[in-house]
């Protein structure tokens, strides 16, 4: 089940005052699963021979019976009932779809598209590039390109770089990749509260093996200080790990002042640099960072391909194991179109940054006049000084963010009401809890640009918006 249908859910649930149970949830994911193998919605029959649930137990847990069940996870249906209202209704006359999440996912772009495209269609670039044959060369020098073009983009030596299948896989080989040298005497590590999902749950891991791990408040901009960070230093800790941008608010933190402080303490600073590469300057030798992780499928290349800078000073245990590809960091037989792509859009991202960084600042500043015009009492999450400047987080007084999330899905502009990993969830994003938003009284929805946003997309939501934010403070009212 997507997280879309997820978040239709949560909140069809949450306007009915119905509390979502496994008996729901079982219900619910085989007519799901029904309606995507069948493209039709299972009947009464068909859910209680899966499920075992009768019509009465259905029509006893659902505010509507089975009609509720369809439109809960967004089966298309015909009726006159009075339904539960899951988003706002506006008729759009000039419908475009506006892609503002960049931070999810971004397209491949085209320059990127005609390489893949050129080598998905050629005779070069099949072979094995551990192979000793001049298919394998061809190969291997591919992969060799991409990784000069990444290394320019961080002033490094190509060597330092290690392809990965994700930014994910490069987060937990970093952080494991440490944390197992020291597996004997286990040891400290300080991390902060607000790190993406697969830097924390990686921790997580570590501390059931028997690692101590500090976890680090925010400031009320949502950055980590270099004092914080300073303060919990011990004589056991083997690794500091903090992210370079925050993925929900676009907070950037003082990487230079907390690899200075690293380097003087002889402490690896490993960054999660996935949002960071190509939106601010990323120099792991002069920012004393000895890892820092990198996804393709962030700055326009293909999902499925991640980077992982190792220091020359460093060494790390591998986390996948069999053969000796990647210096023996990374086992497995690269994927070599996607390098090649990811390698072209380093290099593509880190020349334009500065230009696009302007383009996109303004329609920033655009949008956030724009936004305080039509609703005023809006709050801004995290610093707007030490920002990228593709992200805007923002914070509607008195406004569901499921439903506003679901109503400008249905005009076809496209946001995140936390990060695309948690996205479903009826649970406010741990991020914002860190800041000490209200989240009971503001619904948090993340705007983040990207190549092809342009003013007319600002102008487009502007159109449609306040309709919306009425008629959800409206239903708001009513219940």
């Amino acid at each position: 089940m997507n997280n879309l249908t997820k978040t239709l859910i949560n909140r069809m649930s949450k306007i009915s005052g119905t509390t979502l149970t496994d008996s729901h949830m079982d219900i619910l994911n085989y007519a799901h699963d029904y309606y995507e193998k069948n493209r039709v919605g299972p009947l009464y029959q068909n859910i209680k021979k899966n499920t075992g649930a009768t019509k009465e137990k259905i029509e006893e847990l659902f505010p509507h019976g089975l009609a509720s069940v369809y439109t809960w996870i967004g089966i298309p249906i015909q009726t006159g009932r009075d339904l539960c209202k899951p988003m706002a209704t506006v008729h759009v006359d000039d419908y475009r779809e506006v892609y503002f999440d960049h931070n999810a996912t971004s397209f491949i772009r085209d320059e990127v598209k005609k390489s893949l495209l050129g080598y998905y269609s050629g005779s070069s670039g099949f072979g094995n590039p551990s192979s000793s044959t001049n298919p394998g060369k061809i190969s291997y020098d591919i992969i060799r390109n991409s990784r000069v073009q990444i290394s320019k983009c961080l002033k490094v030596d190509p060597e330092e770089i290690v392809f990965t299948g994700s930014g994910s896989e490069a987060n937990n080989a970093a952080i494991k990749g440490i944390a197992f040298k020291h597996y004997a005497e286990k040891g400290h590590i300080i991390s902060s509260k607000v790190e993406h999902p697969s830097v924390l749950k990686a921790l997580e891991y570590l501390e059931g093996l028997g690692f101590e791990v500090t976890y680090l408040d925010v400031s009320k901009d949502g950055r980590v200080t270099a004092q914080s960070v300073n303060e919990n230093l011990r004589d056991n800790t083997i690794l500091v790990s903090i992210m370079a941008v925050n993925n929900e608010i676009g907070a950037i933190n003082t990487i230079n002042e907390i690899g200075e402080i690293c380097q003087t303490a002889n402490v690896p600073f490993m960054v999660d640099g996935i949002q960071g590469l190509g939106k601010i300057k990323l120099l792991p030798r002069k920012m004393g960072i000895s890892l820092m992780t990198m996804s393709g499928h962030k700055i326009y290349a293909p999902k499925g391909v991640g980077a992982l800078y190792v220091s020359k000073e460093m060494s790390i245990v591998p986390l996948i194991h069999g053969g000796e590809q990647e210096s023996g960091l990374r086992a497995g037989t690269e994927n070599i179109g996607s390098i090649l792509a990811f390698g072209l859009a380093s290099k593509l991202a880190c020349s334009e940054m500065e230009k696009e960084n302007r383009r996109l600042l303004e329609l920033r500043d655009y949008l956030l006049e724009g936004l305080r015009k039509i609703e005023p009492d809006i709050i801004v999450n995290g610093s707007l000084e030490h920002r990228t400047a593709n992200n805007l987080n923002i914070g509607f007084p008195d406004i569901d963010s499921g439903s506003l999330l679901l109503s400008l899905n249905q005009i076809g502009v496209y946001v995140s009401s936390g990060s695309a990993c948690s996205a479903g969830s009826t649970e406010a994003s741990y991020t914002i809890k860190a800041l000490g938003v209200d989240t009971d009284r503001y619904g948090i929805i993340r705007f983040s640009f990207g190549l092809p946003n342009t003013r007319e997309d600002v102008e487009y939501l502007f159109k449609y918006l306040p309709a919306i934010l009425k008629q959800l403070k409206a239903e708001s009212a009513g219940n």
